[in-house]
């Protein structure tokens, strides 16, 4: 102990980390595309808005943006609808597979309880396709728009309340996409045509006969009443409204989208106001791709599938996106890499037979590894990805598992044959797609597969984690490409529903121990990721003891980071105190200590 004490007050070398980290080790953080803007509602004093992947909303009098995903709590990845019931300060969230969340806002307008309710994707003899349009609150129920008919729920009490599914001609199935009420019907824009019914409490709205059909000019996509009128948009027609027994035109438009809101239609690079003789018509240069308008104060918000969330409350009309980087792997940096011999391993495609083509560019000697026994032995001659280990060994990603050649006599002539990890008693992924493969700086192994995303131990043996979309942030469990950022330890993950990364408990090595950090520091209530200490040798030994000395914790670094869950070796939280950080380097000729307190 006063050895310890002597490190930590004399040395005086340790740094601690007080500024919030972006992720927190373990953590994840959305890479979202925010330009593709779909829907858009006003809830108490902020705008939401969702895109094609992502949630946002911002605050109009300060353009306060907060972005929500699965790594905040949110059940799912990709909007197709979504509504607001201010008597509940209900946002009502519909997901293109069919899942809704339901997400109650405090005063502040800021999720209070997200509530997941699956109801359409646990139910049987539904449609593959569980997509839901429109929502539309009425009293204590929302009204749901489907490709298969109209679903009543009561979301206070979860339960479906009815559904409208067979209300086509002669009882035909229809999709729905869009609704409005008037203050006795209901209309229903659909694949049929438009049908409306009474609201009467004694019709029974199930049966298909109570469904009239309305005489329309063409086929309707969107429909509203509101002014005392019923309005509907028509694909490549404009806006029209409907006067006794006819359709007049409110503004004619070649625009394959229509939408409305109150007093409100959106075309695809238009907006118009309704209720006057005249409608008043917005249009911008900025509009590209318009979906959804609403009306806030004296200001527009509209939602662009191309240009994001617009508005022109500070004069003109510009972007309210929140901020982002890099929202795909654009630059893949595993289909060509050199190895510690200067060679260059390429993966070759399907049209030249594919394989592994490795060349020693100075005197232009190649090998061409293929599925042949001595001949490179690959499991699929479909090599996805290649990536160099800290050993030097050189990995690869096949359609047919994983794998690894040692490098050293590739060129030699000699037979030459992968070596496929074994796990679980049979070669690693041998009959699954892995898409990606890449190495941290502890060498252990991330494989990208259709089924997910997995972390091995440095040989591929043994399963360290396991990520999906249902204990991750993962939007898909189909995972595309991957890129490990040695420096942050930040794991790129690309998928076909957005990117997302994961703050892995590995860095690039150091080579002394003079740069120590500890973060966070102090650890404060309610912080749920793990500790993490970086500017580490590789390999270095860290313990953790409470100030008696007792051991709390031990374990090594993965590269320049260590990490610990907070808890001791029993499994338990560890107790709110002072504890004592002790590295060692591994070839032990370097000690440093520190304090952290941890505040419950």
């Amino acid at each position: 102990m006063i050895r310890t004490f002597i490190l930590l007050f004399l040395l005086g070398l340790l740094k601690t980390y007080t500024q919030a980290q972006d992720i927190a080790l373990g953590q994840w953080q959305s890479h979202f595309s925010y330009k593709s803007a779909q829907h858009i509602v006003e809830a108490k004093n902020r705008i939401f808005c969702s895109t094609y992947n992502g949630l946002f909303s911002i605050n109009p009098a300060d353009n306060q943006v907060v972005a929500y995903s699965k790594a905040n709590g949110l059940s799912d990845v990709g909007i197709s609808s979504m509504a607001y019931d201010a008597t509940a300060n209900l946002l009502l969230l519909a997901y293109r597979n069919g899942n809704v969340d339901l997400l109650y806002l405090n005063e502040k307008a800021e999720p209070q309880e997200i509530i997941n309710w699956p109801f359409l994707q646990d139910a049987a003899g539904l449609p593959e396709s569980k997509r839901i349009s429109k929502i539309l609150f009425k009293d204590q129920s929302a009204y749901l728009s489907t490709n298969f008919g109209i679903i009543v729920i009561n979301p206070r009490l979860r339960e479906v309340v009815e559904t409208y599914r067979y209300i086509g001609p002669n009882g035909t199935e229809v999709q729905v996409t869009d609704m409005t009420f008037t203050s006795d019907s209901l209309f229903a824009a659909t694949s049929q045509g438009l049908l409306g019914t009474s609201l009467n409490s004694s019709i029974n709205r199930q049966y298909f006969a109570n469904w009239k059909t309305i005489s329309t000019p063409y086929k309707a996509i969107a429909i509203s009443y509101q002014n005392n009128s019923l309005y509907a948009g028509f694909s490549g027609q404009g806006i029209f409204k409907k006067n006794s027994e006819k359709w007049d035109v409110v503004y004619a438009s070649t625009s394959a989208n229509s939408s409305f809101s109150e007093n409100l239609a959106t075309l695809s690079n238009r907006i118009i106001v309704l209720g006057k003789d005249k409608p008043d018509v917005y249009e911008n240069p900025i509009f590209r791709s318009l979906r959804e308008s609403i009306f806030h104060s004296t200001f527009f918000w509209t939602a662009d599938a191309q240009q994001g969330l617009l508005s022109n409350k500070d004069g003109t009309f510009k972007s309210y996106n929140p901020s982002q980087g890099d929202t795909t792997i654009t630059v893949k940096k595993d289909s060509a890499i050199v190895d510690l011999n200067g060679l260059v391993w390429s993966r070759l495609p399907s049209y030249l037979g594919g394989g592994i083509l490795v060349k020693n560019q100075k005197n232009n000697q190649q090998r061409v590894l293929s599925v042949a026994a001595g001949n490179g032995g690959l499991p699929s001659s479909a090599i996805n990805s290649l990536a160099v280990d800290t050993d030097g060994f050189i990995w690869f990603a096949s359609d047919r598992g994983v794998g690894y050649f040692i490098p050293d006599e590739i060129l030699s002539g000699s037979r030459q044959d992968a070596i496929l990890p074994v796990y679980g008693q049979r070669k690693l992924f041998s009959n699954e797609r892995c898409n990606a493969i890449a190495v941290e700086p502890g060498n252990r192994k991330w494989i990208a597969t259709n089924n997910g995303l997995f972390q091995f131990t440095a040989d591929g043996s043994e399963r360290i984690t396991e990520f999906n979309i249902e204990n991750s942030p993962l939007p898909s469990n189909q995972v595309r490409d991957l890129l490990f950022e040695n420096e942050t330890g930040l794991l790129f993950a690309d998928t076909p529903n957005g990117m997302v990364s994961y703050r892995s408990d590995a860095t690039t090595a150091q080579e002394n121990l003079s740069a120590i950090t500890i973060f966070p520091n102090p650890v404060r209530p309610g912080y749920e990721g793990n500790l993490g200490i970086k500017g580490l040798t590789d390999n270095s030994i860290v313990k953790i003891t409470d100030l008696s000395g007792r051991l709390v914790y031990e374990t090594r670094s993965q590269g320049g980071t260590a990490s610990w869950n907070l808890n001791d070796y029993t499994g338990r939280r560890a107790k709110g105190g002072i504890y004592l950080i002790i590295i060692v380097s591994s070839d032990r000729r370097e000690k440093i200590a520190g304090k952290l307190a941890v505040i419950w």
